[in-house]
């Protein structure tokens, strides 16, 4: 079995943030964050060390979480979005900016749980 993955969450309601940060941790995984904003999020994927990072597309502050998925991937970091913005031109963005997965709100766990299976596999 690979090691566990070091997973930035980048989520702005603190009961979203605490929810995901438990299936997580469930999963044999380290939880970085959660943070609220998107600014917060480039610090730490500046950083390095990070495996994965669950993106929230609204945030608090001035970048949102497309932004920082474009930071994530021009560092070689994938990405997933848990959103609950689902309207076709901000899916469409969040899409261009390929993603392991786009998971709208109220989520399955169960699918989360696959991806982060699948993600420790290519690590």
């Amino acid at each position: 079995m690979s090691a566990p993955l070091r997973i930035l969450l980048v989520e702005d309601e603190a009961l979203v943030a605490d929810y995901v940060a438990d299936i997580v941790e469930e999963a044999g995984h380290t939880v970085v964050g959660p943070v609220a904003t998107g600014e917060q999020a480039i610090t730490l994927l500046e950083a390095g060390g990070i495996d994965l990072a669950i993106l929230d597309i609204t945030l608090k502050g001035a970048m949102n979480g497309i932004e920082v998925a474009g930071t994530a991937r021009a560092r070689g970091i994938p990405h997933l979005f848990i959103s609950g913005s689902g309207d076709p031109s901000t899916r469409a963005a969040a899409l261009a900016t390929q993603p392991r997965d786009f998971l709208l709100k109220p989520f399955d766990q169960d699918r989360l749980i696959e991806v982060l299976r699948a993600a420790r596999c290519r690590s």
